[in-house]
């Protein structure tokens, strides 16, 4: 059990590791996920790229005075070139390449701006696709509103929140908990259906709250009420310890109405508001395993079985 009290590993699954446009040609990204530093870059076809980020010769940094070149990412240090598998193609004082060296590289896709990243611990190939975002394409939809927060706990307990309707109204101050209409889960897949009131400044206003997700890094959850909004949920794992969590907000708002738009903005800081809320619970809370639980909180024991899988023993 780690200092925390949370007797979890990072899980496997696809994580987010960028957004699309910080990842442009020709020039490396550095980030620190999966327990371990990353190098994020595009080949030559514009796919992105992501490696550990530590030279196979002697362990320099690639993403501290590295290049990007030729569809190919050369290391600060001695400037040995690898392609985007990993392999190591060019050194440039022998005769050729060292075929045992190679970069740790991560299986990565782009879905509706985002680029993921596949890990296993023991390196196995993905168990799944990662599902499409359609209001990413869709012209009534506005651009995403990003926001980021670093949190101090692990994945499996941020998720559950979903799970948890009563904190809606306990620590959210929602009018009164909502109605869990479906609440499915399937091989990788999770389903929670739900009517809710939202708070406004005219009383309680009926709406839903419906969420799809796969894996446990990825989920789409969609609004209807008081605007119609989708927001897309990405979890990364940092550490064992620590994970972050990006929303990315998108607005449907065809007609660009001003009124709509105040309305979504209030939206907007009331959600960023809550998970505000929800952080110092996170950061001091422990993890019990048999917990005494209200009549109604089945979903949160379902959750907790259909998780289990995204670990290796």
């Amino acid at each position: 059990m780690n200092s925390k009290g949370f007797p979890f590993p990072m899980p496997l699954g696809w994580f987010k590791v960028a957004l699309s446009a910080e990842v442009p040609p020709d020039q490396l990204l550095t980030r620190h996920y999966l327990g371990t530093e990353l190098v994020i870059w595009r080949d030559e076809d514009g796919h992105a790229v992501c490696h550990e980020a530590y030279c196979a010769h002697l362990g320099a940094h690639l993403g501290v005075g590295g290049s990007v070149s030729n569809g190919c990412v050369h290391c600060p240090f001695h400037g040995w070139a690898y392609d985007g598998t990993g392999r190591n193609v060019e050194i440039p004082y022998a005769d050729g390449p060292n075929a045992r060296a190679h970069l740790r590289t991560f299986p990565t896709v782009e879905r509706g701006g985002i680029v993921l990243a596949w890990y296993h611990p023991r390196r196995e190939p993905p168990l799944w696709d990662v599902m499409d975002i359609p209001e990413y394409d869709d012209p009534e939809y506005a651009d995403y509103e990003v926001f980021e927060y670093t949190i101090g706990t692990c994945m499996q307990e941020i998720g559950e929140n979903g799970f948890d309707q009563a904190h809606f109204e306990f620590v959210h101050s929602h009018p009164k908990v909502g109605t869990a209409e479906q609440v499915r889960f399937d091989g990788y897949d999770r389903v929670v259906l739900t009517s809710q009131q939202f708070p406004s400044s005219k009383g309680p206003v009926d709406g839903r709250i419906d969420v799809v997700g796969r894996g446990p890094g990825f989920a789409i959850t969609r609004y209807q009420g008081l605007i119609d909004a989708s927001l897309v949920g990405c979890s990364t794992p940092i550490d064992e310890e620590t994970t972050q969590v990006t929303f990315l907000f998108s607005l449907r708002n065809p007609d660009r109405d001003e009124r709509t738009a105040r309305i979504a903005r209030a939206f907007v800081d009331s959600v960023s508001r809550e998970i505000g809320q929800d952080i110092p619970i996170w950061e001091h809370k422990r993890y019990t395993p048999t917990p005494a639980l209200a009549s109604s909180e089945k979903p949160i024991m379902d959750y907790r079985r259909w998780y289990e899988q995204f670990y290796c023993s």
